[in-house]
């Protein structure tokens, strides 16, 4: 009686957590396919001539993601505030026209984006002259099928 017991309510806990799981999955703005329709996220193009850097994406209108270390990103269409960082470490020396003593900045920052359907963004992190950054979309494009 004990063993039918504990197996049910295992099961019981096994199926809310897959219950949980489909949720969190439902809500996620990104996909695992480019069938679907969607925009595409560029975040590690390295324009470092242009004083942009490659970024990271850490939360999705507030909610943490595990999207770190992913350089293209498939988003279902919608507008959302992505937070950002920087994805690797800036030697402040080698920024072109930067003052002296500028601090590397570690902090996060928003970045709101409508994504469309068929178009490709292109997000970095570009520095001022007083070494702080912000994120910024410097490039979009229609979407080569």
């Amino acid at each position: 009686m004990k063993t039918k017991s504990r197996f049910t309510m295992m099961m019981g806990v096994l199926l809310a957590l897959v219950s949980v799981a489909g949720i969190a999955a439902s809500d996620s703005p990104f996909l695992g396919s480019a069938g679907d329709p969607h925009g595409t996220l560029y975040l590690n193009v390295d324009q470092t001539a242009k004083q942009i850097y490659p970024v990271s994406i850490w939360q999705v209108d507030g909610k943490l993601t595990n999207r770190d270390g992913q350089g293209v990103l498939w988003v279902k269409p919608g507008d959302y505030t992505f937070t950002v960082k920087l994805s690797r470490k800036v030697n402040l020396a080698d920024v072109p026209g930067l003052q002296r003593g500028a601090s590397y900045g570690q902090q996060d920052h928003e970045l709101k984006v409508s994504v469309e359907q068929g178009k490709a963004y292109y997000v970095g992190a570009k520095f001022t002259a007083s070494g702080k950054w912000e994120p910024v979309i410097w490039k979009t494009e229609d979407q080569k099928n």
